[in-house]
C-alpha cells in the first residue's frame, strides 16, 4: 500500500530531546499544533519510564504520562488524531489504562488511537512496583490477559462478575477498533492481525519490519481494513553528506543503544540504515523511504525529526518541508484536499 497508493501522514515523538522537559514538552506540543495546521494526519507520542543509563537508554528525557500529554494536545487543535505509540501495557493497570483513554477520546471527540506493546524492563517493572515474570511465556500470557482486561472494560462489559453494574465511565466501545500493537516478530504481526488490531512496526524489530508486516497482512480478515504504522526518522538537508554529519550523534547513540538487535553496521551510513534514518534533500529521502521494504505494506507513515536538530524553530522548518516536498511523493494527499475533492465529487454528482 505504501508504493502507489494514498498513505496516511503522521508526526511520531519520543520526546526525548535533552534540556529542561518542561520546555520540551511544550514545544512538542507547539510542533503538534502546527502537524494540525499543515493537515497531518495523526501525531504520536511513545511512553518512556524514568532516567538513568542502567537502563540502556541511549538519550535523556522521555514522557512517561501520554494520556495527560496528548490532552494538552487535543485541547489546542481540531482534527489531527491523538496516538499512543506505546503504552507498555504489562506495566500498566489495564482498567486505568481504559479510563484514561477514554477520558482523552472524550475530550478530543473522538480522536485518539491506543498504541500497547508488551515488554518492559525488569528496573523498570520493579521501581513501579509491578511484578515481571522471568517466563518469557508467562509474560506473553499475562499481557494477553491484560489486553483482554483492557478490550471488556472498552467495550462495556461488567469490571466485576459479581457487580453487573460496574463499568468504565466514561463508555468508550469505538476504542476497541483503534487498539495498535507493537509487533516485532513474524508471529506477533500475524496474531496482532487475528485479534483484528493495528500494527505498529518500527526499527527495533527482532526480524525486519517487512516480516512483520507481511505476516500481519496476510493473516488479517476479509473486512477488515489494514492497519500499518511504520516508525521513521527524517532529516532533510542540502546533501546526504550534510545530513549524515547533522544527525551522527544521535544515529551512533541509537545504534550503541540497539546493536544487539539490529542488523550488523561499521560505517554510519550501515548503522543509520539499520536504524530506518533516511537524510538528504528531500529527494534523498524519498527515494530512500520507498526502497525500505516495509514501507509497500505501510497504511500510516509516521515520521520522527528529532535526529539532527537542535532546536525547536528547527523542527518547525523540517515538518513543513516534509508536508510540501516529501510526503506528497509519498503517496500522501493532506485531508483537508481529500475533503474538499469529495466535496467536489458530491457536487459534480448533483450537477
Amino acid at each position: 500500500m505504501g508504493t502507489g497508493s494514498e498513505i496516511r501522514l503522521a508526526l511520531h515523538s519520543d520526546l526525548r530531546e535533552r534540556g529542561d522537559q518542561a520546555v520540551v514538552y511544550r514545544e512538542m506540543v507547539d510542533l503538534f499544533v502546527e502537524a494540525d495546521r499543515l493537515g497531518f494526519d495523526s501525531a504520536w507520542v511513545r511512553q518512556y519510564h524514568f532516567q538513568g543509563r542502567r537502563l540502556g537508554f541511549s538519550f535523556d528525557g522521555g514522557l512517561p504520562s501520554p494520556f495527560v500529554f496528548l490532552s494538552a494536545v487535543a485541547q489546542r487543535t481540531n482534527s489531527i488524531r491523538l496516538g499512543t505509540g506505546v503504552v507498555t501495557l504489562p506495566l500498566e493497570n489495564p482498567v486505568r489504562v481504559a479510563e484514561d483513554a477514554a477520558v482523552l477520546d472524550a475530550l478530543s471527540e473522538g480522536r485518539v488511537e491506543l498504541g500497547i506493546a508488551n515488554g518492559g524492563q525488569p528496573e523498570v517493572a520493579q521501581a513501579l512496583g509491578v511484578q515481571r515474570p522471568e517466563d518469557s511465556d508467562e509474560r506473553k500470557a499475562r499481557y494477553l490477559r491484560s489486553l483482554g482486561i483492557l478490550t471488556d472494560a472498552l467495550s462495556g462489559r461488567p469490571l466485576d462478575s459479581e457487580d453487573p453494574e460496574l463499568r468504565l465511565n466514561p463508555s468508550a466501545p469505538t476504542l476497541v477498533e483503534r487498539i495498535w500493537e507493537a509487533a516485532l516478530t513474524e508471529q506477533s504481526g500475524h496474531d496482532s492481525a487475528e485479534r483484528g488490531n493495528g500494527v505498529l512496526i518500527g526499527s527495533t524489530q527482532t526480524v525486519p519490519a517487512e516480516v512483520t508486516a507481511r505476516a500481519y497482512r496476510e493473516s488479517i480478515a476479509d473486512g477488515l481494513t489494514p492497519r500499518v504504522g511504520l516508525v521513521t526518522h527524517v532529516h532533510p538537508a542540502a546533501s546526504r553528506e550534510q545530513a549524515l554529519a547533522e544527525i551522527a550523534e544521535e544515529v551512533e547513540a541509537t545504534y550503541a543503544w540497539g546493536k544487539d538487535w539490529l542488523p550488523a553496521a561499521n560505517t554510519l551510513e550501515e548503522k543509520a540504515a539499520g536504524a530506518n534514518v533516511h537524510y538528504g534533500s528531500a529527494a534523498d529521502i524519498v527515494e530512500s523511504i520507498r526502497s525500505f521494504p516495509a514501507f509497500a505494506h505501510v497504511t500510516d507513515l509516521q515520521v520522527a525529526v528529532h535526529f539532527g536538530t537542535a532546536t525547536h524553530a528547527h523542527r518547525l522548518d523540517v515538518v513543513n518541508e516534509i508536508v510540501e516536498d516529501i510526503a506528497p511523493h509519498l503517496g500522501w494527499i493532506p485531508a483537508r484536499s481529500i475533503r474538499q475533492r469529495e466535496l467536489s465529487d458530491r457536487l459534480v454528482f448533483q450537477d
